[in-house]
């Protein structure tokens, strides 16, 4: 077949989608906008007749928009169900619209000549409504003009655009202009282009041997380019393991070297006998004081080595979120500083009920450790579709939006956090059992100081 012949059929099928396009539009969607426009209008004979500064003709407006307008008590609403013409949840529902001061539409049934009809229930005064019904036979009427009227148009449409298809079908020579922009992109190593007509002809063979050649080429480039990519994520990311084991080990040997000197200290004072029976006690005391710090460093350690390098356990297992914070509350709640509740109480997710547990701890007695002001900590829980968000509240005046670039990092600690307990892995060790959870998580800070750490769980 030649490509004069081949452009022609290719136009006019175009032309055919067009029209097939639009008379299923005016056959599927045309009543939808004719009732749409006329709710509209009811509608603001509804407003006019309500309106007070308005001197109605209740005749004229019948008239003008083929309806009726009755001016009726709420208690007559009942005869609807009588008539066996509504249910009483659509009373309800009318009832409830009109205590809201809304319109509402329902489409009902007449035995009489009016047939099928839409009525709008509209507020009028406190005890009554305005019921304004126009017959649906008179809307068909119009559709059914409006659609011979279309059919018209379509078939001048068909004549029009088939002759136009004709016409240019001698002229356009699109598979060859076609080729000409595929071969400029791939001068400019632009490979998204392909010629993808299944044609039979010289142009269809020519077409496919661009297509190969670019085809070739992107997949050399790319290796090309993946390898570099490769190579370059390597050496960045040495860098990084590198920079993180020679930080890791100055932290950690910072964190140690303050208790085990002070275990030294006293344990030379014990051995050398310089104190008496009563500072004896208090040696030991701060002895085992420091012993149980680097014992709690040492496991949060443990924990967070386990965590990446992968052979962290869970057992998954349904739990009753609001329990789990509900006992946090009552330990942390103190006469100067509550712990707040908000949000759904019976909110079942599934999690590792241990880990979780010390996610919610931590966030928590952080949130008391560093407020500021006097506001107390909420703990707010929400459904947001299939998942649970918590989310923890204090208000903070020494967080910025800068710190939270660094604080979910092992060994982090804020300027706020100076003089108080802790070794700056907590938030670390959050971070790794939500990871390990699937969750998303973060933080952010919103109006008046308020500091928002949130996670989220699947629900049951």
């Amino acid at each position: 077949m030649k490509i004069r012949w081949k452009i022609f059929f290719i136009m006019w099928s175009m032309v055919m989608m067009m029209i097939g396009g639009f008379a299923i539009t005016n056959t599927v969607y045309l009543e939808k906008f004719y009732i749409a426009n006329k709710k509209d209008k009811l509608i603001q004979v509804g407003k006019v007749i309500a309106d007070p500064n308005y001197i109605v003709d209740f005749r004229n407006l019948e008239i003008q928009n083929n309806a009726e307008i009755t001016i009726k008590k709420i208690d007559q609403l009942e005869r609807f169900v009588y008539k066996k013409q509504l249910i009483e949840s659509d009373i309800e529902e009318i009832k409830e619209s009109l205590k809201e001061e809304e319109p509402i539409f329902k489409t009902l049934n007449y035995e009489d000549y009016r047939g099928r009809v839409l009525v709008l229930f509209m507020p009028y005064r406190s005890d009554r409504y305005l019921e304004i019904n126009t017959p649906l036979s008179l809307i068909q009427e119009g559709l059914e003009l409006s659609i011979k009227y279309h059919v018209q148009i379509i078939i001048l449409a068909f004549i029009i655009g088939s002759s136009m298809a004709f016409i240019f079908s001698k002229t356009m020579v699109t598979p060859i202009l076609e080729l000409k922009e595929i071969t400029q992109k791939i001068s400019k190593l632009d490979f998204s282009r392909k010629f993808e007509d299944m044609r039979k002809d010289e142009i269809g063979e020519l077409g496919e041997a661009i297509n190969l050649m670019g085809k070739t080429l992107e997949k050399n480039i790319d290796e090309i380019n993946k390898a570099n990519i490769k190579l370059t994520e390597d050496i960045e990311k040495e860098k990084k393991i590198d920079k993180l084991r020679k930080e890791f080990v100055a932290c950690v040997s910072h964190e140690l070297k303050t208790p085990i000197a002070i275990i030294q200290g006293y344990a030379q004072g014990l051995m050398e006998n310089v104190a008496n029976e009563e500072d004896r006690n208090f040696y030991c005391e701060v002895i085992i004081d420091e012993s149980y710090k680097m014992d709690s460093l040492v496991k949060e350690l443990l924990l967070i080595s386990q965590i990446e390098a992968g052979y962290f356990k869970m057992n998954m297992e349904e739990v009753n979120i609001y329990e789990l914070i509900k006992d946090l509350i009552e330990k942390y709640s103190t006469k100067t500083r509550k712990v707040n509740f908000s949000g759904e109480k019976n909110i079942f997710v599934m999690c590792d009920e241990k880990y979780i547990d010390r996610v919610l701890d931590n966030l928590i007695v952080n949130a008391i450790k560093y407020s500021s002001g006097e506001e107390d900590v909420e703990v707010k829980v929400e459904k947001i579709e299939k998942k649970c968000r918590i989310t923890v509240i204090n208000e903070s005046e020494y967080l910025t939006v800068k710190d939270l670039e660094t604080i979910w990092n092992p060994f982090v600690r804020l300027d706020s956090a100076i003089g108080k307990e802790g070794h700056g892995l907590g938030l670390a060790i959050v971070a790794g059992i939500l990871e390990n959870h699937k969750s998303q998580y973060g933080v952010y800070i919103s109006e008046k100081n308020h500091v928002n750490f949130w996670f989220e769980l699947n629900i049951i």
